[in-house]
């Protein structure tokens, strides 16, 4: 016998929405229900249907469009292409997308070591805990998903409110490659310094490192980009 396992109330509430999916009750391209419908179903709170929404859109079973809700992802895990392809297919987007990450981030990093609230700098300690589990765990969508989570505290933190409107757009466009970057080992790995790092620096208050140390991250990522698509396993 193996001992019981409690499961986190989050990832009930995916595998019921999965389910729901993978059912047929809701087809490719249908709207989910509703966050309070969901919560009345579930008997759970709106922060918790919205974990549940990103890791499953992280997993590929569902999109989120700004304003209108979930919907059923067009194509489903399984049917999409592969990590490296789907890299290579689309290139020029990321380019442009980390290029302007490796604008802006730094400067939030800055930003955020110099002004960030105690509050702040306590959740982004709370949150690189938590993608250190989820690295233990080799779980690829809980990663994604506490990558995006790990740099949005930190533009957040910086208490620019222009530069939050700007990476909420960027986010958009990185989800599909954060969760395609994360299923390659080796970007992974490449993940787990840096942004122990760029938490350090924050911590100490340290603006210089905290920049240097965020240009750097971002620059192993576009270096990875090139090695995933130029080299590919």
């Amino acid at each position: 016998m193996e001992p019981i396992k409690r499961v986190p109330i989050v990832q009930q509430v995916e595998e019921q929405i999965r389910q729901l999916i993978e059912s047929g009750q809701c087809g490719p391209g249908e709207k989910l229900p509703a966050e309070m419908d969901l919560c009345q179903r579930l008997g759970v709170g709106r922060g918790t249907i919205r974990e549940a929404f990103r890791l499953l859109q992280a997993r590929g079973y569902v999109e989120i469009k700004p304003g209108r809700g979930a919907f059923v992802a067009e194509r489903q895990p399984g049917e999409d292409v592969g990590a490296v392809e789907w890299l290579l297919k689309n290139e020029v987007q990321l380019r442009e997308g980390i290029e302007i990450r490796r604008a802006l981030e730094p400067m939030a990093a800055r930003r955020m070591a110099e002004r960030g609230s105690d509050r702040d700098i306590g959740a982004l300690t709370e949150l690189h805990g938590h993608f250190m589990d989820a690295l233990q765990a080799q779980d690829t969508a809980r990663i994604a998903q506490l990558d995006e989570s790990f740099h949005s505290a930190i533009v957040e933190g910086s208490g620019n409110h222009l530069l939050i409107a700007i990476n909420q757009q960027i986010n958009q466009g990185m989800k599909t490659f954060r969760s395609k970057t994360f299923q390659v080992p080796q970007n992974v790995r490449n993940a787990v310094t840096p942004h122990t790092r760029i938490m350090e620096a924050i911590q100490a208050r340290d603006g210089d490192r905290a920049e240097n140390a965020m240009r750097a991250h971002l620059d192993k990522v576009q270096e990875d980009l090139e090695e995933n698509i130029t080299n590919p396993a």
